[in-house]
């Protein structure tokens, strides 16, 4: 015996009328979505830029690198600047998804100070590698 036997005649007919969802429970849902979209891209697109802007410490880096190779060949020699530093020499870069790069190189073995610039997304950022020859050098990144 079923259950079906012991509901009058209109319960039967609305159980096998049940199908799909509501109007409001797709609205809830469509809400839901949209709610978490709202949050996901902004954190996403920051996400974007700060991985451009990565490639930043990589240009400074390099610079920075050339100028203690060329102090560390001189042993002591307190103007890079005559040596062959080539990524240095070319302050005018860009980041491979196309953002210009400004270098600006402090030629001294006493203190190699580089920093590199560009603007991705609207935020400048600048990414500073510093130290002296003979010790590490340490990058940043900011903001």
């Amino acid at each position: 015996m079923t259950l079906e036997k012991f509901l009058p005649k209109t319960m039967k007919d609305e159980k096998r009328h049940e199908k799909g969802f509501t109007l409001v429970e797709l609205m809830i849902v469509i809400a839901i979505i949209g709610i978490l979209a709202a949050i996901a891209l902004p954190q996403y697109n920051s996400y974007r830029r700060k991985a451009k802007a990565k490639d930043l410490i990589a240009a400074a880096r390099a610079c920075a690198a050339e100028q203690a190779a060329f102090c560390f060949k001189s042993e002591g020699a307190t103007d890079p600047a005559s040596g062959d530093c080539d990524s240095c020499d070319n302050p005018a870069a860009t980041l491979p998804s196309g953002e210009a790069i400004t270098l600006t190189p402090n030629f001294s073995c006493t203190n190699i100070n580089t920093q590199a610039q560009a603007t991705i997304g609207g935020t400048q950022y600048t990414a500073t590698c510093s130290g002296a020859w003979n010790t590490d050098i340490t990058c940043t990144l900011n903001p």
